[in-house]
């Protein structure tokens, strides 16, 4: 019975093996086997890794978490606000109703800088780096009308502050005139000559060496006169030059251009301008770390500071810079459970996409806002959520004189739309449908290279006898 089925199984046999002693080894062959071999088991190895490897897709679809709360974690570090002023607080979107939430967080003093101790701002130092603030802070349309001359009240310039039109640049030559004064209408051809000359255009050199311009600014007396009367203006034409901290000097020389020059070359040349920087003015700043349970709404949560007792705390003067620790939606361990479920990096770097950051100001009326949009992401098969968030954020500038507090900023607003993470591998068949076809593929194609190599040889060789 055996040898019948034997019998059978031969004759059906459709990969018939031709007889070794019909065949023969070539040097040529050998080395395509081995290429063939080393080709295969590589190919085999890849495929075989990416049938093992977890690979993801994601499809987006409406949110369907229902919670009513989502937990913010944060580890904040304000460089120069003291624990004993700080304050955290909730509000809804427009920041006009404070919402209720729970939370658990502790603040922890630290030195800012590790050795340097705050110091107040000196009375001198606060005017001149407002007035500094003042250069960057004004529009283009403000500029023009602390430049522009105070010749008519009939202009389209308001005029409203002559203190800050002399004060706006280093140093402001003002003409103070009268229309019915002969001696400033004679004088009229020489300033503009003088101004078209000198006016923020020619340099000079200060008591430290370093170069400055002067801007040169008329002020008429008939239309402005009680402007000459508070800066008890006596005698037509008059030039003052005017120093940014609000002094001036007054011109007696014979009036010429050359003459003109000369007493702003040594005025200037006289004159030490005091460097005034912002600085840490408490001598320490609070780490505050711990989590919020806030309603899931769209909202923002804010760090601001809060006098106490019978302490006041300047607003204007609030420095709320900081450093983010860690910033994150949900779980705290979120990240570190999202890692051990193989979620993608791209995925992974926007849980908590803040950690280590800085935002500095470096101006009064100044404050950092962050603007963040929290995504919900679940994994199929999994109930837990973790979130994703983008940011983006700006240096909020404050009205000045406002009594509301400074505030470190952190908006945030939720995506209707979730991700859903889903696994995706090989099933076998699919593993042994791609494996067979990459291996019989790669058989084919190297027993064919070796056929044509061994046919051209064979062919050369002839070419060659036959001509021998």
């Amino acid at each position: 019975m055996s040898g019948d089925v034997t019998r059978m199984l031969v004759n059906f046999d459709q990969f018939r093996v031709v007889s070794r002693d019909l065949t023969k080894g070539t040097f040529s062959g050998g080395a395509f086997t081995a290429i063939a071999y080393a080709a295969l088991l590589l190919l085999f190895i890849a495929e075989l890794g990416s049938f093992l490897r977890k690979n993801y897709q994601t499809n987006i679809l409406m949110d369907q978490n229902n919670d009513e709360l989502i937990q913010i974690n944060f580890d904040i570090l304000m460089y120069d606000l003291p624990c004993k002023y700080m304050k955290i607080g909730v509000w809804d979107k427009f920041g006009e109703e404070k919402m209720n939430s729970s939370d658990q967080f502790h603040y922890i003093p630290v030195d800012h800088k590790g050795d340097h101790k705050g110091m107040a701002y000196t009375k001198e130092e606060l005017t001149l780096l407002e007035k500094a603030d003042a250069v960057t802070d004004v529009t283009e349309g403000e500029k023009k009308e602390l430049d522009a001359d105070w010749s008519s009240s009939s202009d389209h310039f308001k005029h409203q502050d002559f203190h800050a039109a002399v004060t706006f640049h280093e140093f402001t030559l003002v003409n103070f005139f009268a229309e019915w004064c002969s001696h400033c209408r004679k004088f009229s051809p020489m300033w503009n000559e003088a101004a078209d000359r000198i006016s923020e255009k020619m340099a000079f050199k200060d008591g430290d060496g370093k170069e400055t311009t002067v801007k040169f600014l008329k002020m008429n007396c008939v239309d402005f006169q009680g402007k000459c009367q508070e800066e008890k203006i006596q005698a037509f034409p008059s030039l003052r030059l005017y120093k940014r901290d609000g002094t001036f000097e007054q011109f007696q020389n014979k009036r010429s251009v050359e003459n003109i020059i000369e007493f702003i070359t040594n005025t200037v040349k006289n004159s030490h301008q005091m460097v005034a920087k912002h600085h840490a003015m408490f001598d320490q700043g609070c780490q505050v770390q711990g989590w919020l349970n806030v309603p899931r709404v769209p909202g923002h949560f804010a760090i601001q500071a809060e006098a106490h007792g019978d302490v006041n705390v300047n607003p204007a003067l609030v420095n709320v810079s900081h450093s983010i620790r860690h910033l994150s939606f949900g779980l705290p361990d979120a990240k570190s459970w999202a890692e051990r479920q193989q979620i993608p990096k791209e995925m992974l770097k926007h849980i908590q996409p803040l950690d280590n950051q800085q935002f500095t100001v470096e101006h009064f009326h100044e404050a950092p806002q962050h603007y963040l949009k929290v995504v919900s992401t679940k994994v199929d098969g999994q109930s837990r959520v973790f979130y994703q968030m983008t940011h983006t954020d700006r240096v909020r500038t404050l009205q000045k004189n406002s009594e509301k507090p400074t505030q470190a900023r952190f908006s945030y607003d939720f995506s209707p739309m979730s991700v859903v993470v889903k696994e995706k591998s090989k099933r076998w068949y699919e593993f042994l449908t791609s494996l067979f076809a990459i291996l019989g593929g790669t058989f084919t194609i190297v027993e064919l290279s070796a056929g044509a190599v061994d046919t051209v040889g064979t062919a050369v060789k002839e070419a060659m006898g036959k001509a021998n």
